[in-house]
């Protein structure tokens, strides 16, 4: 199984364990906090760099999660729209690599009840609801790895941030798998 098969695998079993533990805290996602981007005009010495433009600002547009995976085929380009989050740390530590949930949904915390401490993680939702609104998106490298930077933090990468990501659906399955390799994330 590839790495990118287990972290799909690991991403749909993390958010079925975050939608049991809704309020429970995570010192992972302080762990997993970004350092800042290399400085402009600096030399690449094996530092790991986001592809230049691929994160812009603007009004996020496009085709919602759930939506999007019921149309969109392997190989098929989309812009796909959601919230990120989805599990208590959204963000693979060491890879360029997050889920985003369906806007339709609500996160714990929407309705003004602000009882959970990590309400990116959706546990208020039904697991079958998260199941068809969440997708996994990664950022690969010429080697078409996902790239080993942690994007937390990185230009308003943040938990509950809205994107629109335009890219190409790499996977998708029967059980929840959907994943998008991004080649520009539009974030409000």
């Amino acid at each position: 199984m590839n790495r990118l098969n287990r972290f799909a695998c690991l991403s749909l079993a993390a958010s079925s364990l975050a939608l049991a533990s809704c309020g429970k805290s995570d010192d992972a996602s302080a762990r997993a906090k970004a350092a800042p981007a290399e400085p402009a005009g600096m030399p690449a010495m094996g530092i790991v760099r986001l592809p230049e433009g691929l994160v812009v600002r603007g009004e996020p547009s496009g085709t919602h999660v759930a939506a999007c995976k019921l149309a969109a085929k392997q190989g098929e380009e989309v812009t796909i729209v959601g919230r990120i989050g989805g599990t208590r740390n959204p963000f693979v530590a060491d890879a360029a690599v997050f889920t985003i949930v369906d806007p339709a949904l609500k996160a714990c915390g929407d309705s003004g009840d602000d009882h959970c401490k990590t309400p990116w993680d959706y546990c208020c939702e039904d697991r079958e609801a998260m199941k068809r609104g969440m997708a996994t998106v990664e950022v690969v490298g010429d080697d078409g790895q996902p790239l080993a930077l942690p994007l937390r933090g990185l230009q308003g990468l943040e938990p509950l941030a809205m994107v629109a990501v335009t890219g190409t659906v790499t996977e998708r399955n029967d059980q929840g798998v959907f994943v998008v390799r991004a080649r520009k994330i539009a974030i409000r």
